[in-house]
């Protein structure tokens, strides 16, 4: 069976992430995390994605008008 290919949307650290990272390695996981996004260009989390061989983008939030239109 073809996995899920998987964003996962960060801010910091990305502890979530590298969970999911860690289980996307198993065969088994229905999923493979294919991209990290993040509001922030210094999250930790993009450098351990990046690391991992996984894409990266940065959508900076202070670039929208609201929190809405982000």
């Amino acid at each position: 069976m073809a996995k899920i290919r998987a964003g996962v949307l960060i801010s910091g650290r990305g502890s979530n992430m590298k969970a999911l990272i860690a289980a996307a390695e198993d065969p088994r996981y229905p999923a493979a995390i294919v991209l990290v996004v993040s509001n922030t260009a210094e999250a930790p989390g993009l450098a351990f994605a990046k690391a991992h061989g996984i894409a990266t983008e940065v959508i900076d939030h202070l670039r929208f008008a609201s929190r809405d239109a982000f």
